[in-house]
């Protein structure tokens, strides 16, 4: 498992990667479909960001002790059906807001963590969470540093940076 100065940096990492990929990305390019399967590169962040915002939550919900507000996300059905309504829900937002949420969210999913006392990582989060009962950690990286990392590497391969060798 994972400490918490190994997860910060893991996550701010990813972040500062995912961050160089698309600076200097021309509004065309940040708006046409096909960076990821259908979505945008702001479909996309619009997606991440809607990720953080249910891992805020979901941790709020933990250490309080109380049930989270989100549904349960078990099954890649369920994901699948979520991230219908996260798309749907950013659709229409502007670009420049989008990616002012997602930097938002990212610096208080960083403020979370700096604050959470280090042996609750390793406690399993409710059942009805994730299929898998992931740890706390685990929670916290799938929806930080490992999802920055999936999105930035599809970006990667179908978003190309002006000069880029095609």
């Amino acid at each position: 498992m994972l400490t918490k100065a190994e997860m910060t940096h893991a996550i701010q990492t990813e972040w500062q990667l995912l961050e160089h990929l698309i600076a200097g990305l021309s509004e065309a390019q940040i708006l046409a479909p096909g960076a990821v399967a259908q979505w945008s590169v702001k479909d996309t962040l619009g997606h991440i960001a809607a990720w953080q915002k249910v891992l805020l939550e979901q941790v709020n919900a933990f250490i309080t002790n109380r049930p989270a507000t989100y549904p349960p996300v078990r099954t890649q059905a369920d994901v699948d059906r979520v991230n219908a309504g996260f798309f749907a829900e950013n659709r229409d937002r502007p670009w420049p807001v989008i990616l002012m949420e997602c930097r938002s969210l990212y610096t208080a999913v960083l403020t979370m963590l700096e604050a959470l006392d280090e042996s609750i990582l390793a406690a399993s989060v409710p059942a009805d969470w994730a299929e898998d009962a992931p740890t706390l950690t685990e929670l916290i990286c799938a929806n930080t540093c490992d999802h920055y990392r999936e999105h930035r590497q599809q970006l990667e391969t179908n978003v190309h940076h002006p000069g880029d060798v095609q």
